[in-house]
């Protein structure tokens, strides 16, 4: 029934999102390389990105993903991460990039280099 559909898909979106450390820095480096961020973008899946940007015209959604994306704080995606990279880009016809955790802690504090990997990460040329 149509009536239940909505019920879940209300409680489905009505969870807040919460904003790490990690998201943050990654979104302050998009900011820094000169990209319009959005946060928290809720698009018409129910998922929320957590940041989008546009690339060429073309829009990209970042997913900033910590420990609690993969199986016991490994590197493969859990299952729920999995269904959401589908159904985003299937449904929303929004492309996705993940920013893993490992790869943004061997970059450590060095601004270039976490900005690099992102214009890497975007294939967008360096301004440097």
């Amino acid at each position: 029934p149509v009536d239940f559909q909505e019920r879940c898909y209300d409680i489905f979106i009505s969870e807040e999102p919460t904003v790490s450390k990690l998201q943050d820095d990654v979104v302050a480096q998009l900011l820094h390389i000169g990209l319009e961020t959005k946060e928290e973008v809720l698009v018409g899946s129910g998922y929320r990105i957590d940041a989008i940007v546009k690339v060429n015209g073309k829009t990209i959604g970042i997913e900033v993903d910590g420990p609690h994306h993969f199986i016991r704080k490994g590197r493969f995606p859990l299952g729920s991460t999995i269904l959401k990279r589908r159904q985003v880009s299937s449904i929303d016809g929004i492309e996705l990039v993940s920013v893993p955790y490992w790869n943004w802690d061997t970059l450590g504090n060095d601004e270039v280099k976490k900005q690099d990997y992102l214009r890497h990460l975007l294939s967008l040329k360096s301004d440097r």
